[in-house]
């Protein structure tokens, strides 16, 4: 079947070229109107800047969406770099937190070290660090940063600047164990405040969780009381005599009862403490 020229198709056509035509005029009319701008004749100025004002004002609105398109770009980058810097800052500020805590920290050991140096200056005392606490079911014992080394040996007392912890067990070169008196197989011979006679402050197993010692052998025609204080007799070898030990808090029963016993609070928190002194002579 062969292909006819049709009318429409003339029309299509000389729609097509009258298009071209007016954009051609177009084109040429602001070219026109570029070239001629700047003409000395007012009238071809007036003209020219007429017809290339809509250029102009797509040329403007098109700098005004660039430059906002790069302001924010510069914006962005500034908030960028700006978080980076606070980053920086606030790593640094956390490195100084830390080092000031470190510092506040070793402050507070040598005080405490100073405060049993202090209170046990007529005594011979090595100074150590608590490194590491053994709480099992049975013992109460906890280990330290100095040993035979630093002239420290079994059965020597450790002590507090508020009393009497416990006493050497284990030594090695550089570390030693202290068994404290909260640990059952603890005996201290005291002195109670309001008599002369000894009696004997034990570690308890059912006490020891409850940072409480038990005293025995209570004289039968001693009067004690609540807040009495106990001290070291300086009976036997391990312990020098007049060191704070406790308080009682609690007594069972009345004198003349054999069986009577009372409940003792150390002067020593055991479970806070982080230095401790060794009594060497």
């Amino acid at each position: 079947m062969k292909y006819r020229y049709t009318f429409d198709d003339r029309k299509r056509e000389n729609k097509k070229k009258i298009i071209f035509i007016i954009v051609a005029l177009f084109v040429i009319i602001l070219f026109t109107g570029i070239i001629f701008r700047n003409s000395s004749n007012v009238v071809v100025n007036k003209i020219s800047n007429v017809i290339i004002y809509p250029l102009k004002a797509i040329h403007n609105q098109t700098l005004k969406i660039s430059s906002s398109i790069d302001k924010k770009f510069a914006n962005t980058s500034e908030v960028v770099t700006e978080n980076e810097n606070l980053k920086q800052e606030n790593s640094q500020l956390k490195l100084q937190l830390l080092e000031s805590e470190r510092i506040l920290r070793e402050n507070q050991t040598l005080k405490e070290m100073l405060n049993i140096k202090t209170v046990y200056q007529h005594f011979d005392i090595v100074l150590g660090n608590i490194v590491l606490r053994q709480h099992d079911n049975w013992t109460k014992t906890f280990t330290i940063d100095v040993g035979s080394n630093d002239g420290i040996k079994v059965n020597q007392a450790v002590v507090h600047k508020d009393g009497l912890v416990g006493y050497i067990s284990s030594v090695s070169e550089d570390k030693s164990v202290v068994t404290t008196l909260l640990d059952p197989q603890t005996s201290v011979s005291v002195n109670i405040s309001t008599i002369n006679e000894p009696a004997i402050l034990k570690g308890d197993l059912e006490l020891k969780e409850q940072n409480k010692l038990r005293l025995e052998s209570i004289p039968i025609e001693a009067e004690v009381s609540n807040s009495d204080m106990l001290y070291t007799s300086g009976l036997g070898s391990k312990f020098p005599a007049s060191i704070p030990v406790g308080k009682i808090v609690e007594v069972t029963s009345k004198k003349s009862d054999m069986n009577r016993y009372a409940i003792v609070e150390p002067s020593v928190n055991i479970s806070k403490i982080s230095e401790v002194g060794i009594i060497i002579n």
